[in-house]
């Protein structure tokens, strides 16, 4: 294996990167060493860099990241969620949030909540492994659910399953938990890369409606390409907006609204335009916004079910691999990432994305 790893670590308080070469350090027991070969920009990537979220200070970001197996530390090879021994040279995606398995949290099925998490992109560098995407080598912690990318799936494609695309899978799993999605009417608030994937799995789950909400028209017009059946300009006057999305519903409104926005405006519209004993499944407020107005009453008299997500499970990420692996055909995903950038070009890269709000760019080896 190489002995030395280069990184880019990122200074809040200035928010610049500074390349860092730093010694491979020695592997524990479990631990698994994954060269990195392409981590794409999350939204909350840009949020920190653009100073709206907090991170550690000298944090290694990029946890919408793939790589191939280097080597591991012990005698014997680590097992796949699956339960298979991984092997040198296979590609592979983890869980960007990984549990302890023994804390409250964790013994009541939310393991992304976890009182001793651990978040791949979200640490700081300390020079012994680096565990964030922006780096040469990302470094396994032991007990890291490791996941076999498909041969079929382009990197562009699979880079953002650990995050996006689980994140979607977790967000629909909880709202079925109440609500049926087969023939299902759907407000999607906000068209990044979140709002895109949940359209085009809702189409594959077979949404009789999928309305879809953004104030940009080309996303808009991207949306139709993922299944949409509807598309709304989030700024048109909001009676407008109510009576539009009535019409699509026989008079009743959404049966389901997801919000991958999270600005006050857009929570607003998906609490606004759902049916009595509809669904809201928020996902999109990940930082800091102001409140909203909500009437308790209201939602008691349209007995409104309204739940948060943040993070997913294991076995999200399972089915969103098995999703994109199966519908590689029919959603143009490859088509998200506009731009690829070298590791030593990553400023660059979120300048990019900070001025043009691609869906995704790339930072690829």
């Amino acid at each position: 294996m190489n002995q030395h790893n280069q990184v880019m670590v990122f200074d809040s308080a200035t928010r610049t990167f500074s390349r860092k070469i730093h010694e491979s350090p020695k592997l524990e027991t479990g631990q698994v060493a994954v060269r990195v070969t392409c981590c794409t920009i999350c939204g909350s990537d840009l949020h920190t860099y653009q100073g709206r979220r907090n991170c550690p200070q000298n944090c290694v970001l990029g946890h919408e990241v793939i790589g191939r197996i280097e080597q591991w530390g012990g005698i014997k090879p680590p097992k796949d969620y699956f339960g298979n021994p991984v092997h040198s040279g296979q590609r592979i995606t983890w869980v960007m949030a990984v549990g302890c398995g023994e804390c409250f949290f964790c013994r009541h099925d939310l393991p992304q909540k976890c009182e001793n998490l651990f978040k791949y992109g979200h640490e700081s560098d300390h020079g012994k492994g680096s565990t964030g995407g922006l780096s040469e080598y990302c470094y396994l912690v032991p007990g890291t659910p490791i996941f076999p990318i498909p041969q079929s799936l382009k990197d562009s494609v699979a880079a953002p399953a650990n995050c996006a695309t689980a994140t979607v899978s977790a967000a629909l799993r909880l709202v079925s938990e109440t609500h049926d999605l087969k023939d299902a009417n759907v407000l999607v608030v906000g068209l990044g890369m979140l709002g895109l994937t949940a359209t085009a799995q809702l189409a594959d789950g077979g949404a009789k409606s999928i309305i879809a909400l953004d104030t940009e028209r080309s996303r808009l017009r991207l949306s139709r390409q993922f299944g949409s059946t509807h598309e709304f300009d989030s700024g048109m006057e909001k009676q407008e907006l109510a009576d539009s999305i009535r019409t699509i519903t026989g008079g009743r409104g959404a049966d389901i609204a997801l919000d991958f926005a999270g600005v006050t405006s857009a929570v607003q519209s998906a609490i606004e335009n759902i049916r009595t004993g509809g669904c809201v499944l928020l996902a999109g407020s990940v930082f800091p916004t102001g409140e909203i107005s909500l009437d308790p009453e209201t939602v008691v008299r349209k007995m409104l079910t309204i739940r948060g997500l943040h993070n997913y499970q294991p076995r999200d990420l399972e089915i969103a691999l098995e999703f994109l692996n199966r519908t590689s055909d029919r959603f143009p995903f490859a088509d998200l990432v506009s731009r690829s950038f070298s590791l030593e070009d990553v400023e660059d890269a979120f300048e990019f994305a900070a001025d043009n709000r691609p869906i995704r760019v790339a930072i690829v080896d």
